[in-house]
């Protein structure tokens, strides 16, 4: 209701903006070269092309799911897009999978997926899927009932268990998968020796530190010969993904004086004709930004500032207008009573083959399940103590063997268990009645029940306080002529400035990004940001987000690979430096020809320490990571000093005391298993990753999302 309000508000500076939007779109698909047909794949992998209609049909089935695991039909932007990401993740997964089980023709048998369905130990989907969600049982004779009566369920119904039975294959094809990576190797006795005596044997050491802090950094002279050498040297450590830097400011659109007024002149005019409407459903849900919700309240439940007055006016009077939150809420009282807030019930099902919802569940007739029930009513309304046992024996409830009927707590409020609730509501402890539901006929007996507490039923209207059309176009009409007059990325600036607007960055987009500060709808700034068009220093025409207005200016380009030498010459500066101070202390303190550590300590102003270390470490206690400086220790000869060791941090002079060999043992088994699972771990993390690298990805999802 409100966004369709919201669209009429604005129609006719929508209908300006799509037609701007359309001319661009085909003026701009006119003049561009012919790409084949770019719109109607996603993207290609490995030379396989994903439809963009097999796509999207994959995602609204991942949305519709999605909706019905959270039981909202509401889905925000970011989860729609993760969704996306999910999708397509899955398929480039599922094709790079698929050409591995053809090469190597794994395959799962039926007798395979038979037992993974109704075998001892059934698939965890199989478990999850028919696991009674009211007592988190799973009773496998319900899988096999479902399946022996699948041809008599509905269409929908079927195409679920198809699609269940295609992700337990498919999680026993990649199983297999996963296992021949994962077994096809051994590890030999002698690298777990390697492994253990890395470990286990240790070095008692003496040395000397010199910190590079100690030289001053007018001491050396940094060069850009220096840098580039560096960089060339390390370049593969600095790989970047291709991405982009905006600047933007926003111009947000806030409801004007003459807009409030507006909307409190029509607020009035609802709440006249409120007052007499007899049909409270059909006038707020005409009328109002949300739909009615008629079930009870306690006071806890209703707006602190009119609780009291909720829970005290007469039936038919309205409390309000009143405003919270620029929204004005006015709530007429339907009625009032005292309800307990939960009940706590037991029930057993009787079906028959006609029932509406009851497909497969019963073959009895209508007459036979009446007569049954009658029977059964009769027995329990004299000895309600037997409703247990007979859920049992005779309901057809398919957990009734596990939970003996029991339905829990029933909240009230709780739209999926309303008929329970309000069948049992006026009804004595152990007490025994009928009701009917699309699945048959149920006996019930309300066990326990929470003290009642006096509640309300309100017809709440709603209206936002929005900005009007005008007052949209006044907005959109400034963060235009912001854009055309400063339509550089120094005007840009220079404007922000003198207008002292609010210069946002959102730094190092790529393709992919979702999210952007203070932004809603961030994946037009994404295009914008990546059309061949834009450069550095453009500055974008005007976004609508919601209830503001955008202008960006592009302020960096990164493309994929290494990163350019100017872009991190000042990280690496201090690297480069510290090179530089580790050959001048380390010149130093050769030039010295001190007799021991303790005479270059002296002379360097330095203190002498004393460690164990093992092979495996790699930190030197006080100074953090210094693994070349471990691996150079003991590769030294025992009670002879070393030459200077250029660490990470710091220049040493070391002396190894006492080299102590890990204990002989003639069992390597326990450091042979740690191994093998640290290996398989990675290969289980990394798999994936190794095949995508392996082919060629062509990702066109941002051209068309």
């Amino acid at each position: 209701m409100a966004a369709i309000g919201q669209i009429r508000k604005h129609s006719g500076l929508l209908i300006v903006i799509i037609g701007v939007a359309l001319a661009a779109f085909v003026l701009g698909d006119f003049l561009k070269p012919s790409n084949k047909n770019q719109r109607l794949y996603v993207g290609e992998v490995a030379g396989e092309e994903i439809s963009s209609e097999v796509f999207n049909i994959r995602v609204e089935e991942r949305i519709q799911a999605t909706k019905n695991q959270r039981q909202n039909e509401n889905l925000s932007q970011d989860d729609i897009f993760q969704i996306r990401q999910a999708v397509w993740n899955d398929m480039v997964n599922e094709i790079l999978l698929s050409h591995q089980y053809e090469k190597l023709g794994l395959a799962v048998t039926s007798d395979e997926l038979t037992d993974q369905i109704v075998g001892d130990d059934p698939h965890q989907y199989v478990k999850q899927s028919f696991t009674d969600p009211n007592s988190g049982a799973f009773d496998p004779a319900v899988v096999v009932n479902f399946l022996q009566n699948l041809e008599n369920a509905d269409p929908e119904m079927r195409k679920r268990y198809l699609s269940l039975e295609t992700m337990v294959k498919d999680d026993l094809r990649k199983t297999k998968y996963q296992n021949l990576l994962t077994k096809a190797w051994f590890m030999p006795t002698a690298f777990a020796k390697l492994d253990y005596e890395n470990i286990n044997s240790t070095a008692d050491i003496v040395y000397t530190a010199t910190m590079f802090s100690t030289v001053a950094d007018t001491a050396v002279t940094v060069t850009d010969d220096d840098l580039k050498k560096y960089y060339d040297e390390n370049k593969a450590q600095y790989k970047q993904e291709a991405s982009r830097t905006i600047d933007y400011v926003v111009f947000p659109v806030q409801p004007s004086a003459d807009d409030r007024k507006e909307i409190a002149e029509q607020v009035n005019e609802l709440y006249a004709e409120f007052k007499n409407v007899n049909d409270n459903t059909t006038f707020v849900n005409s009328s109002s930004d949300t739909r009615i919700d008629t079930t009870y309240k306690k006071q806890a439940e209703l707006p602190a500032r009119v609780a009291n007055q909720l829970m005290e006016a007469e039936i038919g009077s309205i409390v309000g207008p009143y405003i919270e939150s620029d929204v004005y809420y006015m709530s007429k009282i339907l009625d009032r009573a005292e309800r307990s807030d939960s009940l706590k019930m037991s029930q057993l099902l009787i079906s028959y083959a006609t029932a509406p919802a009851a497909a497969g569940i019963s073959d009895r007739t209508e007459q036979r399940a009446r007569t049954l029930v009658d029977s059964l009513k009769n027995v329990l309304q004299k000895n309600p103590g037997k409703f247990e046992e007979i859920a049992v024996q005779f309901s057809d409830y398919p957990s009734a063997a596990e939970d003996k009927g029991d339905l829990g707590w029933v909240i009230d409020g709780n739209a999926g268990m309303s008929n329970f609730y309000n069948n049992g509501k006026n009804m004595k402890v152990n007490e025994v009645a009928e009701m009917t539901t699309a699945l048959g006929y149920h006996l019930i007996k309300l066990t326990e029940k929470t003290d009642p507490l006096m509640k309300v039923k309100l017809a709440t209207l709603t209206r936002n306080i929005i900005p009007s059309d005008l007052t949209y176009q006044q907005n959109y009409m400034k963060a235009n002529t912001f854009a055309g007059e400063n339509n550089t990325r120094a005007k840009f600036d220079t404007a922000v400035i003198n207008q002292g607007l609010n210069k946002r960055t959102a730094e190092r987009l790529n393709e992919s990004s979702n999210r952007i500060a203070g932004v809603e709808s961030a994946r037009q700034l994404v295009h914008w940001a990546y059309n061949e068009n834009t450069e550095v220093g453009s500055v974008s025409n005007v976004f609508e987000d919601n209830n503001q207005f955008i202008v960006a200016t592009l302020t960096t380009i990164r493309e994929k690979g290494n990163t350019p030498l100017e872009d991190i010459k000042e990280q690496i500066r201090p690297l480069v430096m510290n090179r530089k101070k580790a050959d001048l202390l380390a010149k130093r303190i050769s030039d010295l020809n001190a007799q021991g550590i303790e005479q270059i300590a002296s002379q360097m102003n330095q203190k002498v320490d004393s460690a164990t270390v093992s092979f495996a470490s790699r930190n030197l206690p006080g100074f953090g990571s210094e693994y070349e400086l471990i691996g150079t220790i003991f590769a030294l000869e025992p009670g002879k000093v070393s030459e200077p060791i250029k660490g990470n941090n710091a220049v040493f002079v070391v002396k190894v005391n006492k080299v102590t060999e890990a204990n002989p043992t003639d069992d390597y088994k326990a450091t042979a298993d740690m191994l093998e699972r640290r290996f398989t771990s990675r290969v289980t993390n990394s798999y994936m990753n190794v095949l995508k690298d392996q082919v060629e990805i062509n990702d066109n999802r941002l051209m068309i999302y």
